[in-house]
């Protein structure tokens, strides 16, 4: 799986920003690494009071992880790697677990995003019937 990167310039607009200078968890919470990679001509922002920041150990109460949930993203390439046995098998399990070609097709070509439950659950089935290769998506989103 490819790592997922940053949109910085949809996060400036989405994320609030933190601004407290001394905060410990500076390197992970995504409020810290927004505001440090925000661009300069930005000139509006949405900002933690830095007075009301409580700390917790050494975070805050508006820390926010900067891994997010990562969502896959169509799988329509996920049959190259399988043999022609295991995406036969691989078809008619997927088939099932979206109970409707609808559905099945919205999935496969990205319209619908795969969370990370689904996918433990769908590599699990994959798994059962004989299928060895998990789902592999063609891209991954991440969610904040």
């Amino acid at each position: 799986m490819e790592k997922p990167t940053m949109n910085i310039e949809k996060l400036q607009k989405k994320v609030v920003q933190c601004m407290r200078a001394d905060c410990p968890s500076a390197e992970v919470c995504l409020r810290q690494i927004v505001r440090r990679k925000c661009s300069k001509s930005l000139e509006t922002v949405q900002m933690v009071n830095p007075d009301a920041i409580v700390m917790e150990g050494d975070k805050c109460q508006f820390f926010k992880d900067s891994f997010g949930t990562i969502y896959g993203v169509g799988f329509e390439k996920y049959f190259d790697l399988l043999s022609y046995k295991e995406a036969k098998a691989a078809y008619a399990v997927l088939q099932a677990y979206f109970n409707s070609r609808t559905q099945y097709g919205r999935y496969r070509s990205g319209v619908l995003r795969i969370s990370p439950e689904r996918k433990a659950e769908i590599d699990a089935l994959l798994q059962e019937n004989g299928v060895s290769v998990p789902l592999e998506c063609d891209a991954y989103e991440v969610d904040l």
